[in-house]
């Protein structure tokens, strides 16, 4: 059905106008509605009970016991709650234990969702950078030919600027030529007992990284790309 169109009232003949999804609002003050954020995240940060900030030099250890314990934990509960002389020990804290696994269960879907908050939050934040940046390479096409003209000699430090990053950009759009492969070597006597379908250590299934090429930016930023680069 048309969101515009008219819904009539029988008994009276009228008609009403069905009413229409609103339109997301538009940015005014982006310092403001990052304030906004920042308050409602220091909100979110209280809620968090006994909440400890990221430590980049205990991160490695906290993560490798923390998976130690997602395997011991649950079996160690169940000794010390089925067996009296280990739980006479007071070696570990049951309760505390169980309360770890709970929040373990209970926060995973929120940090699975706040990490894609903050991905959705950099690509929107992008997103009208690229936006912007193809708009800028039109721009430097413009003034680089404007440049030529005699009256351009203001312009010259803005497109000499500007030269500087369109160079960056194209060096790094250029695919490397890929590298003749060596020769390949007779294989090694032992080579004819591996079973059928295996491969020797370092095999040809080992995937190489490739550089950087024109997939990296979408096709209508290489077309400005191309132009900004034509003399």
């Amino acid at each position: 059905m048309d969101p515009h169109q008219s819904i009539g009232n029988s008994s009276t003949g009228e008609t009403a106008a069905l009413p229409t999804a609103a339109a997301p609002p538009a940015i005014a003050n982006p310092e403001e509605v990052a304030a906004t954020l920042i308050a409602m995240i220091d909100q979110f940060e209280t809620t968090i009970p006994n909440f400890q900030h990221h430590d980049k030099n205990d991160i490695r250890r906290v993560t490798g016991v923390a998976r130690f314990a997602n395997e011991l934990v649950v079996p160690t509960i169940a000794t010390t709650t089925s067996f009296g002389p280990a739980g006479a020990r007071n070696l570990f804290n049951i309760e505390d234990a169980r309360m770890a696994l709970r929040c373990r269960d209970a926060f995973h879907p929120v940090i699975q969702r706040l990490s894609a908050l903050r991905d959705g939050l950099e690509f929107t934040v992008n997103s009208a950078l690229a936006e912007a940046g193809g708009q800028a390479l039109d721009v430097y096409s413009w003034a680089k030919t404007y440049a030529k003209r005699p009256d351009a000699a203001a312009l010259h430090p803005y497109v000499g600027s500007m030269t500087q990053v369109v160079r960056k950009v194209l060096n790094r759009r250029k695919v490397s030529a890929p590298a003749t492969p060596p020769a390949p070597s007779a294989p090694p006597a032992a080579s004819s007992q591996l079973p059928p379908g295996s491969h020797g250590f370092l095999g040809s299934n080992v995937v190489r990284s490739e550089p950087a090429g024109e997939d990296e930016y979408p096709a209508a930023f290489n077309e400005a790309l191309d132009r900004a680069a034509a003399e």
